[in-house]
């Protein structure tokens, strides 16, 4: 039934797409979650649309599965649309080389274990896979780095698994630090939201580490910062270079994080299973306006997938 896009997570992740579900119930006539474990386990599923996600929650092996899954898809319904095809999508270190190959970002990235050194300084370390916060301050030179990887052994913390991505960050004239985030949905890119915090990780909730503070509740509510988001949302500043970076990367479904450092966009990652508030309220009332403009644009885009001759507003 191609009527129907089939939303495909591991188990343990699928509470994005089921929680989306909930929330929106009529959209179950558009929207199923599907898990990898069902396809694997039944060696088959239903023909549709499909919304491939969670690649950094499998095994190389499970990858190889999902993609021959996706081969059968596409042999059985031409006309289906495959987003994010497992043979095509990268994953976060070989996504952040493409884009600095590319021209894209002005940062680079380094495994740990492969003993590639950093091209340029300051950096951080940080899990491959994974979204939590960075593992380390940024580190400034040779011997930092040295001095940090040498202390990950003596914790036990393996350097396998982790990579060392370069610093692209700056601070705007009132101080703070903003990282943007903006989906795409089939080729229509719809910004999210804006978040400003006092360092140079931006996030709401975050690990206790001395380099890190929370992005604070207030400035949520102040009427510049609240006013400079509802302008971004309706605006879609960065379409363009965002449409290119989702097409290097291979991903025509996800939530790019990314900072603008010197008037250029500099994308930090790439989510292809992102949490997003999906409530018909938003916890901070100054900010519903640019959440209703937000989530109409999404739900457009969403049903533009599988809607012939429909055009998403936002792309």
């Amino acid at each position: 039934d191609l009527a129907m896009i089939y939303y495909v997570t591991t188990e343990r992740y699928s509470s994005t797409v089921r929680r989306f579900l909930a929330i929106y119930p009529h959209m179950r006539r558009r929207l199923a979650s599907l898990t990898y474990e069902e396809i694997f386990f039944e060696r088959a599923g239903p023909v549709g649309h499909y919304i491939f996600t969670d690649f950094d929650r499998l095994t190389s092996y499970e990858v190889g599965c999902a993609a021959r899954y996706a081969a059968a898809v596409a042999a059985a319904a031409p006309d289906a649309r495959i987003l994010n095809h497992p043979l095509r999508a990268l994953e976060r270190l070989p996504l952040l080389v493409a884009l600095h190959r590319a021209g894209i970002n002005d940062f680079a990235a380094v495994r740990l274990d492969a003993g590639e050194r950093p091209p340029r300084y300051p950096v951080f370390i940080r899990a491959e896979d994974g979204y939590g916060a960075p593992e380390t301050d940024l580190l400034a030179d040779d011997a930092a780095f040295d001095a940090a990887c040498d202390a990950m052994r003596r914790r036990g913390l393996p350097l396998k698994g982790r990579i060392a991505v370069g610093y692209a960050a700056e601070k705007g004239a009132d101080g703070f630090f903003r990282k943007y985030g903006a989906f795409n949905l089939g080729g229509t890119i719809v910004p999210y939201h804006l978040m400003l915090g006092p360092t140079w990780v931006v996030k709401r909730h975050v690990t206790d580490n001395e380099w890190i503070q929370a992005a604070p509740r207030w400035n949520a509510q102040d009427v510049g910062a609240v006013a400079e988001e509802l302008a971004y949302v309706r605006d879609n500043p960065h379409r363009d270079d965002l449409t290119r970076a989702f097409a290097l990367a291979g991903i025509d479904f996800g939530r790019a994080d990314y900072g603008v450092v010197g008037g250029r966009v500099q994308i930090y990652e790439i989510n292809v299973n992102p949490h997003v508030k999906f409530g018909r309220e938003h916890p901070v009332p100054k900010r519903v306006e640019s959440y209703d403009v937000f989530r109409r644009n999404y739900l457009h885009a969403l049903k533009a997938i599988e809607t012939p001759g429909v055009t998403a507003r936002g792309g």
